[in-house]
């Protein structure tokens, strides 16, 4: 067997992964990153892309910290690589529907009474939001609208993270990973079965799979895959002007001409595959808050396994204070807002140093107590 050295390794060619190797490498780390498939194969390549903004700041919230510092990384990430991520990023508003009165007043009242509210943010009655986006149905009660809000084409995003972590001098490793081991002060070592790798650190960005990996080492840290499908339509229909959001449901239309609906939330293991119920059900949704998707032809269907910790938090940090595995995954629903956060942070952990981001109360240690 092939040993390799570098002075990290990253498993996991997504978003978190290929940000934790590009923060790495620009650091002037030597990187290997093993990804068994592609780069952006799994969730950073199919998820929804939007960026919802911080609306309210909670100091409570464990996650508050990463997340705003994690959308900061995404402006940060367009200064640095300038044309590359602008060709994939957009700026468009958002909208977080009112499809019932009660709804409508907990917006009414949070936009008023709370002089907290963070940024370009609006609360519109129907009237105002028809301005906007005609097509509304008419049981939609009116909306809190987001002006800083962005979107990302995930599969691009990712990837030109990945190019620029790779001009930096990443290498990519397209294997499975068999085993870990974990020596501690003394580095780990990760063998696919025809090689092995040894560092002194190992960054664990494997998404739902993390969890698998870990077993390898004896620690368990419960990360499982939440099911998401998306659905996207053809409609002779002029583009929309922002993406409309309810409940857990959105619809939006892109640069690639389509209109993308979605989406789901189910916890059936590792299977990737696009269901008819869940077009079924994604459409109709859509369609009762933009009646004129009903008309759509479905062009693409797909579907991918967002990584969900047993508390619903991001995972990230040392396994423990001598081990040489930094985890980082667990972004969920949010994980293209996440990934930048968790891989800048991994990075710095790998590193030494003090993680860019408040992420004291998301370290894997939580859950090993």
């Amino acid at each position: 067997m092939v040993n390799q050295t570098a002075d990290a390794i990253v498993i996991g060619g997504g978003i978190a992964g290929c940000a934790a190797a590009y923060f790495l490498a620009r650091e002037g780390r030597s990187v290997t990153l093993i990804e068994k498939d592609a780069v952006a194969s799994h969730a950073s390549g199919k998820a929804f892309g939007e960026l919802l903004p911080e609306i309210v700041r909670d100091a409570n919230d464990p996650t508050a910290d990463i997340v705003r510092g994690s959308l900061a990384t995404h402006r940060l990430l367009g200064e640095q690589l300038a044309e590359r991520v602008r060709a994939v990023r957009r700026e468009k508003a958002a909208v977080l529907v009112a499809d019932s009165d009660h709804l409508a007043d907990q917006y009414r009242q949070l936009y008023r009474n709370n002089s907290d509210l963070i940024g370009d943010v609006r609360w519109l009655e129907h009237g105002e939001l028809s301005h906007i986006e005609a097509r509304i149905s008419p049981e939609v009660r009116g909306g809190l609208y987001l002006g800083d809000a962005a979107e990302i084409d995930p599969h691009q995003f990712t990837s030109t993270l990945w190019q620029a972590a790779e001009q930096a001098g990443a290498v990519l490793v397209n294997a499975e990973v068999l085993d870990i081991r974990d020596d501690g002060p003394n580095g780990a070592t990760v063998s696919t079965g025809t090689s092995s790798f040894t560092a002194p650190v190992v960054v664990v960005a494997a998404g739902p799979w993390s969890g698998a990996l870990l077993q390898r080492v004896g620690i368990t840290v419960p990360v499982e895959p939440l099911k998401g499908q998306i659905v996207r339509l053809e409609v002779p229909a002029t583009e929309m002007r922002v993406s409309l959001w309810w409940g857990g449901d959105y619809a939006t239309s892109k640069p690639d001409g389509l209109f993308w609906c979605g989406t789901t939330e189910e916890r059936v293991g590792f299977n990737e595959e696009p269901t008819q119920a869940a077009q079924d059900s994604i459409i109709a949704s859509a369609a009762r808050i933009l009646p004129f998707l009903a008309q759509g032809k479905v062009i693409r269907h797909t579907a991918c396994l967002r990584p969900v910790s047993g508390d619903g938090m991001p995972v990230i940090g040392r396994l423990n204070n001598e081990s040489s595995i930094v985890v980082a995954t667990g972004g969920g629903r949010n994980g293209m807002v996440l990934g930048p956060g968790l891989g800048r942070c991994a990075a710095d952990i790998a590193t030494g140093q003090k993680p860019s981001f408040n992420v004291s109360r998301l370290g894997p240690s939580r859950f090993l107590r």
